[in-house]
């Protein structure tokens, strides 16, 4: 009588154990969700951020950005934005291989990285996008004469017919994909395939996604975790009209306070270092010459970029996407793969336990 009232209290102990694992197992999976956005958030903030700048938004990337971040101008009539930049680096786009080219002499010092969006386009001279290797090779030969490093952003078209021959060329690649961005799958059929063949050809180069500053942020940070393997940074495009995201998601990604939308702020930039942006539209197409291109190196900066977008076959324009994409199978897998240890531990818990019941019950046989 006695060994089976110790053997029915041994089986009770083993069940109550096995009861409070199971729930210790549900509990686990119910905030599971949860718990790997954060990580994912974590993670993500470990990139380095390339954000478009405009004057609301010079505070608040002096304020958070680290060493590696990088601020950019899409236009070079916004030059003097980063003379107010003290914090990363600094990044200036050109449209045209040709222009920067005939302009670095006179604004190498300005900037630290020479952006190239290579797009198909009247924005974008018909020679360079047929020659686009040979282009980057041209300015790259430039950017290595002044110090310069050199980013890469094509279309999507470029981005997959001529990454993989021009990332040798390059520091940096941005991706671009702001038009698809709610719809991840898009985004890594896109990205992916390139990424793999650009580092093939240059192992070094670092690879950002470009997204826009519009939407949700905690979706934007969803879509974004499963590239966090393959990416190097996020390049982030913003507007007058999205100040409040930029800063919700710099705020995300810089786990740094973030303070209020602020009113757009009074443009400061001196008048010497604006261009007027007729002179680019009226460029059209004239022919592509150095004869109104000053001797003098010191000429006012805004002499120097008219004299060489009047001799410009094509506007400069605000970098743009076009994107196109379908699936791929592996994004839920790669997310959940930051919580198998927790998983494994679990199993180990449960073993342990089970297997002290089992003791329990034939010590009491």
């Amino acid at each position: 009588m006695k060994s089976n009232t110790l053997k029915n209290r041994n089986i009770k102990i083993t069940t109550i154990r096995l009861k409070m694992i199971l729930l210790a197992i549900i509990l686990f999976f119910s905030i599971l969700p949860g718990k790997t956005l954060a990580n994912d958030q974590s993670e993500l903030s470990t990139l380095w951020i390339d954000l478009s700048m405009g004057p609301p938004l010079l505070d608040l990337f002096n304020q958070t950005a680290k060493s590696g971040d990088i601020a950019r101008v899409e236009h070079i009539s916004q030059l003097g934005l980063l003379q107010d930049v003290t914090a990363g680096q600094k990044l200036v786009v050109f449209k045209s291989a040709d222009d920067a080219i005939r302009l670095l002499p006179h604004i190498h010092d300005e900037f630290d990285i020479v952006g190239y969006n290579l797009e198909h386009g009247p924005a974008n001279p018909i020679s360079e996008q047929e020659d686009p290797v040979g282009s980057i090779q041209r300015l790259r030969e430039a950017a290595d004469e002044y110090g310069l490093q050199l980013a890469l952003g094509p279309d999507h078209r470029f981005a997959v017919s001529d990454a993989a021959a021009m990332a040798p060329y390059a520091d940096y690649l941005i991706l671009q994909i702001q038009k698809v961005q709610t719809e991840p799958e898009t985004v890594y059929d896109f990205v992916l395939p390139v990424i793999e063949e650009a580092r093939k050809a240059n192992p070094n180069i670092e690879i950002s996604v470009q997204i826009r500053t519009e939407g949700d942020v905690d979706d934007l940070l969803k879509m974004l975790s499963p590239l966090q393997e393959n990416i190097d940074g996020i390049s982030i495009l913003t507007s007058e009209e999205t100040i409040a995201v930029s800063e919700k998601l710099m705020g995300k990604l810089r786990a740094t306070p973030v303070e209020p939308p602020r009113e757009p702020v009074e443009d400061n930039i001196p008048v010497e270092n604006k261009v007027n942006l007729d002179i680019i539209t009226q460029a059209g197409n004239n022919a592509r010459t150095s004869d109104s291109l000053p001797e003098d190196n010191n000429a006012p900066l805004a002499t120097v970029i008219a004299a060489v977008l009047e001799d410009s076959d094509a506007p400069e324009e605000v970098l743009s996407a076009k994107t196109t994409g379908d699936t791929i199978s592996t994004a839920e897998a790669n997310q959940r793969t930051g919580s198998t240890w927790l998983f494994v531990i679990i199993a180990l818990i449960a073993g342990i336990a089970l297997g002290a019941g089992f003791i329990s019950y034939r010590s009491g046989s």
